[in-house]
C-alpha cells in the first residue's frame, strides 16, 4: 500500500552522470560502441517490431527506405537477390502458408503450426479444390523426410536445417505413411490427416526442390489467397496484418517491413549484398540510431538466455559503466570476446575510464600493458609488484606468463 507512484520515473539519472531520458539515450548509445555491442543491438533492432500507431514517423521513415530499396532492387546486377511479395504472384521463397496468407500471423490462430487444424483455412481450401492435394502432398513429403532422415541421429544438424519434422516425431510419421499407402488417405484418423496437412504449409518450393508445389497449384493457392483475404470473417480480420506495399505491417520486423519479400535460396552471398544494401539506406536516411532504440527494447530472456556470451559480457560491461564508480573491477571480463573484439573493447574502456580508477584481473598478460601498475598474485598472495616493462624481465614469474601466453 506505498504512497509512492509506481508508474514514476524512478531512473536516478544523476547516478548515471546524466541530466534526463535524452541524455540517458546518448549516453546509452555512447556505451554501446564503447563495449562494441552496436552492430548487435542494431541487428536486435532490425528484428524487432514496431507499433506504428505509436511511433508514426518511424513507420513513415521504415516505408521511404522500403520505397528505396525497391527502386535499388531494379538493378539487374541485384534483382535476382529478393523476391518481392506481390499479391498477383506465387513468391517461391515463401513458405505455402505465407502465400496463401499473404501476410504475417498476429497471434495463433493461423499460425503455420495451425492451418491444417483451422475451420476457415480448411473452408478455403474445400472452396477451392486443394484438400485433396495438401493431403496427398503431405504423404509424400513425410515420405521423403522418413528416407532422408531416419538413419541420423537425434539431434543432427540437418533436423533443423532441411527437415519439417523432429527427430523425436519422425518414428511416429511412418506408420501414417504406410497406412495411407496401403488403405488410401480415407483410412487416416482425423488427429493424422491434421499432423499430414500441416506439413504442406511448411513447403518453400525454392528451398526445399521437392517438385511438390507445380505451377498448376502455385496459380490454386493463389485462387485460395484472394478467396481468403475476400471472404475472411469480420471475427477473424484481427488475426492476419496483410502484406501492402503502401502500408506499415505492424506484425512484421523492420527488416521485413524494408525488404517485404524473401531472400533468394542458393544465390551466393544474397544475404551480406542485401544486408549491406539496407544498411546503406537505413544511413541515409539517418535511421540507424532509432533502429538500434528498437533494438534496445529487445527481449533477452531469463539471464540473458537468448544472448550469447560474448554479448552477456558486453552488456555486463556496459551495465557497469553506466554506474560510473569511483573504481571499476572487472575479472576476466572480455575473456569470450575474440581477439580482435577483445582489443577494440580493452582500449575504449581504459579510454572510457581514463582519470579514474580500474582493477582488471586480465585472462591474458600481455592485456596488462596498457596498466600504470601490474599486480601477481600466487595463492592468493601478491607476488610481484611493478609496472609492465619491471615485470618482463627475464627470471620474474610475470615473464613466465608472458612466454607460456
Amino acid at each position: 500500500n506505498t504512497l509512492f507512484d509506481p508508474a514514476a520515473d524512478w531512473i536516478d539519472y544523476e547516478a548515471a552522470g546524466c541530466d534526463g531520458p535524452e541524455s540517458l539515450r546518448r549516453r546509452l548509445l555512447e556505451l554501446l560502441d564503447t563495449v562494441d555491442l552496436t552492430d548487435d543491438v542494431y541487428g536486435f533492432g532490425l528484428r524487432g517490431r514496431i507499433d506504428p500507431g505509436q511511433r508514426p514517423d518511424l513507420a513513415a521513415k521504415i516505408l521511404e527506405a522500403r520505397g528505396t530499396v525497391r527502386e535499388k532492387l531494379r538493378d539487374p546486377r541485384l534483382e535476382s537477390l529478393v523476391e518481392l511479395f506481390d499479391p498477383d504472384r506465387f513468391n517461391t521463397n515463401a513458405s505455402v502458408a505465407e502465400n496463401l496468407l499473404f501476410g504475417t500471423p498476429v497471434g495463433e490462430t493461423f499460425a503455420t503450426e495451425n492451418m491444417a487444424r483451422n475451420p476457415y483455412v480448411l473452408h478455403i481450401l474445400d472452396k477451392t479444390g486443394l484438400t485433396r492435394e495438401f493431403l496427398e502432398t503431405g504423404i509424400k513429403v513425410a515420405r521423403e523426410m522418413i528416407e532422408l532422415f531416419a538413419d541420423l541421429p537425434p539431434g543432427h544438424d540437418f533436423f533443423e536445417q532441411f527437415s519439417f519434422i523432429g527427430s523425436d516425431e519422425l518414428p511416429e510419421y511412418q506408420p501414417m505413411v504406410q497406412k495411407a499407402e496401403k488403405s488410401g488417405p480415407g483410412a487416416l484418423t482425423p488427429e493424422e490427416r491434421q499432423r499430414i496437412m500441416t506439413l504442406p504449409f511448411k513447403l518453400i518450393p525454392a528451398r526445399h526442390r521437392l517438385g511438390l508445389v507445380e505451377e498448376d497449384t502455385q496459380a490454386r493457392i493463389l485462387e485460395a489467397r484472394r478467396l481468403f483475404a475476400a471472404e475472411l470473417p469480420d471475427d477473424l480480420k484481427p488475426a492476419v496484418e496483410f502484406f501492402d506495399a503502401s502500408r506499415y505491417n505492424r506484425a512484421s520486423t523492420i527488416q521485413d517491413n524494408i525488404l517485404l519479400g524473401k531472400l533468394a535460396y542458393g544465390t551466393a552471398q544474397a544475404g551480406s549484398t542485401v544486408g549491406k544494401l539496407i544498411g546503406a539506406v537505413i544511413d541515409r536516411l539517418n535511421l540507424r540510431e532509432e533502429i538500434i532504440e528498437v533494438g534496445l527494447d529487445a527481449p533477452v530472456g531469463i539471464g540473458g538466455s537468448r544472448l550469447s556470451a560474448s554479448q552477456r559480457q558486453k552488456l555486463a560491461l556496459a551495465r557497469a559503466l553506466l554506474k560510473d564508480p569511483d573504481l571499476l573491477v572487472l575479472n576476466q571480463a572480455t575473456s569470450w570476446l575474440d581477439g580482435v573484439s577483445q582489443n577494440r573493447v580493452h582500449a575504449k574502456l581504459l579510454a572510457e575510464r581514463k582519470g579514474r580508477g580500474i582493477f582488471w584481473v586480465v585472462h591474458r598478460p600481455a592485456m596488462a600493458r596498457s596498466f600504470e601498475r601490474v599486480l601477481v598474485l600466487r595463492a592468493g598472495q601478491v607476488a610481484e609488484e611493478g609496472t609492465f616493462e619491471e615485470l618482463s624481465r627475464d627470471g620474474t614469474a610475470f615473464s613466465a606468463f608472458l612466454a607460456a601466453e
